[in-house]
């Protein structure tokens, strides 16, 4: 079983401590903690100013028309 929690750091406490030992009790356990960027702040000009960047750098690139890319697996 896999469960993923996104949470304010402010949120950890014993309660959620035991709730993840009821959910895996009598299972080994591999925690993982990593800092999350909130997408929804992102700031959206500049998300656009990247695509852009790289939408030029791929302009040259040139697919075959009869290539069938749900066959290469």
């Amino acid at each position: 079983m896999q469960v993923t929690y996104t949470l304010p750091a402010d949120s950890l406490n014993e309660n959620f401590l035991e709730q993840v030992r009821g959910n895996f009790a009598g299972k080994k356990v591999n925690i993982i903690i990593e800092d999350v960027t909130d997408p929804i702040h992102q700031d959206q000009s500049e998300l656009f100013k990247r695509m852009e960047a790289l939408r030029k750098k791929m302009e040259h690139v040139k697919v075959a028309q009869d290539l069938d890319l749900s066959s290469r697996c």
